[in-house]
Parts: structure tokens; sequence; C-alpha cells
């Protein structure tokens, strides 16, 4: 255990896989998935890492988390940084990464042999509490090579002394270093961003009355729902930190691109200062009017991701809804003759 931790802190950065295996009770099937870690400065409160599992990738990076979904295309971020915090501490790396496994109080248990190799084994009682007169416990195992690499974890939960699920974690391919480890890793340009905070939360649906709001744009130009009545209104919600709004607001703003007359449009950054937005748009081209820092509006139009198009009818009502690219493919076929 002793060398472990040595040649763990022997070092500030590593990267390796993870294969995780969770038993599902009900129809005696395992779940398997495979993550690759990137960790650097693990040993300071504030590290930073990478990780890939199918698909998704996880990035926490000075001081900011962010979940890509490919399949989605959709950037995840928390809108609370005390959620963020609860999010970090009880992931996967944090609760079960080798590193951290390896700060706890272990005891040893015995010398074992797995596929013929030599381990060692250790055990720690993670917890113990009582539930409808029943005992729960749950324990910790993990199993250190001749290298001094912990190979495998298991979280075994027990009832009244009896086991019920085991949940297994093996580790490989494991890389160290003094320095960090680079990610190599670049955000997506053009993905939407949705808040974990809002996951749950829909845009408001066609046929749905637009809430009434007053806002002052930039030029000090008063907008609200009166700007509906006798006129068909666009109501875009943008997020400058949104790879998919830039894209939005990149093709709506260029030379060559003119809005129907017969629609008017109004850009929402709900989330952004007044001064980010000007930042933003610092060397950029604006057409049309906005209106920052302003959360009750985001609220009331129930925006859980960016960007949102809402199309209102003359009389207040949305008459349809648009995410993400879908903005772009409207836009062109609503262009000025």
């Amino acid at each position: 255990m002793e060398k472990a931790r040595k040649k763990i802190n022997s070092h500030n950065s590593l990267s390796f896989n993870t294969t995780a295996y969770y038993p599902i009770p009900e129809t005696d099937e395992i779940n398997k998935f495979t993550t690759f870690y990137i960790v650097n400065n693990y040993k300071s409160k504030n590290f930073d890492f990478f990780s890939k599992t199918g698909n998704d990738e996880e990035i926490f990076k000075n001081g900011e988390y962010k979940r890509i979904k490919n399949n989605e295309k959709t950037e995840y971020q928390f809108e609370e940084i005390k959620n963020q915090t609860e999010q970090i501490q009880n992931s996967h790396l944090v609760q079960y990464g080798p590193n951290f496994l390896l700060n706890l109080n272990w005891n040893f248990v015995d010398e074992v042999l797995i596929n013929k190799e030599k381990f060692s084994h250790f055990s720690y009682i993670e917890s113990t509490r009582k539930y409808q007169e029943k005992t729960i416990k749950v324990e910790y195992n993990i199993y250190i090579s001749q290298k001094n690499l912990v190979s495998k974890f298991e979280r075994k939960s027990f009832v009244d002394d009896k086991l019920g699920q085991t949940v297994t974690y093996e580790f490989s391919d494991y890389r160290f270093s003094k320095n960090e480890i680079d990610f190599n890793y670049s955000l997506p340009k053009n993905y939407a961003l949705k808040y974990f905070e809002k996951i749950d939360i829909n845009p408001l649906e066609k046929g749905a009355k637009a809430p009434d709001f007053v806002a002052i744009d930039f030029e000090n130009r008063e907008f609200s729902e009166k700007n509906f009545v006798g006129n068909k209104t666009l109501l875009l919600f943008s997020s400058t930190g949104c790879g998919a709004s830039k894209d939005v607001s990149d093709f709506m703003n260029s030379s060559d691109f003119n809005l129907s007359n017969k629609l008017n449009l109004i850009n929402f950054f709900t989330t952004d200062s007044k001064e980010i937005v000007q930042k933003y748009f610092k060397n950029k081209a604006n057409k049309f009017p906005i209106i920052a820092d302003r959360k009750d509006i985001e609220n009331s139009y129930k925006i859980s991701v960016f960007p949102v198009l809402y199309v209102i009818n003359y009389d207040g009502i949305i008459e349809q809804t648009y995410i993400g690219e879908e903005i772009t493919d409207f836009f062109k076929a609503n262009k000025s003759e």
C-alpha cells in the first residue's frame, strides 16, 4: 500500500483506462463501460481532468466543468458553482479513481492470485447505517499489483451481512508524469449549450401565449409584448459561451443575409452581462436589437438550452420553436428577396 502511495505521490499527473461493471439485479445482466482519464495536479484541490466514455466527454479545467454529448451535439454546464462542486465531489473519478482511492484508510486483508498474478488485497468500510431495522453496510476492496498499481476496485453492498450488489472497476494502461499531460482537446464550435439545473425544462410549445416583458436594448430602445401586435416577431435566445449561438449569430449578421421584412427579430443574451455581450460584438457586425442580463425573461420563456428561437404571430402566440442548427435553416428559408 505504501509503495503504491509513494508511486502516486512522486508524480503530479496520470492517465489511465477504467472498465466498470455494474450488475442489474432485476435482469442478472451487467452494464459495462470503459472510460479514459487524464488527471493533472491530482495532489491539489485545483486538479483538472478529461474523460471520454463512448461518445461522451468530460472536461474540468480552470475550475469550469463541461460535459460534451456528441450524439446530441450539446455541451452541458452548471449554472451555479455550488452545484458544479457537488458534481465533482460525487463523480466516479473522485469517488473511485485510483489516485483518490489511495487516500483512504485501508486495512490489509490477504495476498490473492488473480489470473496467476499476485495482488495485495485491502478493504475499507465506507459506511454502515440502519434502514427499516436492517443494517446496510458498504465495503470497498482494492487489489494492488506487484508493480504497485491499483489494478481493481470493488464496491460491495451488504444487507444484514448478506452480500447484495458488487460493482467492479478495473484499471489499466497507466501513464505517469511529473508535468501536466496535454488534453489535446478543443471544445466543439457548433454545439448547443444546456444547463444541468434545467435539464428537465422544455421550451414553450407551439400555441402557448408568449409571456409579457419590458426590456431596454443597447440603443436604449424599449421592447415589450406590444411589439407582437400586428407583427410577426422572432425572439432569439443566445449565449456568448455557446458555439451554436455563435454560428447562428455569424450567419444572421453576415453581409449577404437580410431577414424578410415581414419579420422583426430581438436577440436576447439573458445569462450574459451587458459588458460581456458588448465585448462579444466588439469586432462583429450586428443588425438586430440586443437585450442582455435578463434572467427573469429567460425563466418566463423556459430557456434551458441555447440557442432557441421563438416565432410569435400577430396575436402574441408562439407559432413555432427552433433549437440549435434548426435556427440557421429557418433563417435561410426566410431571407429577404
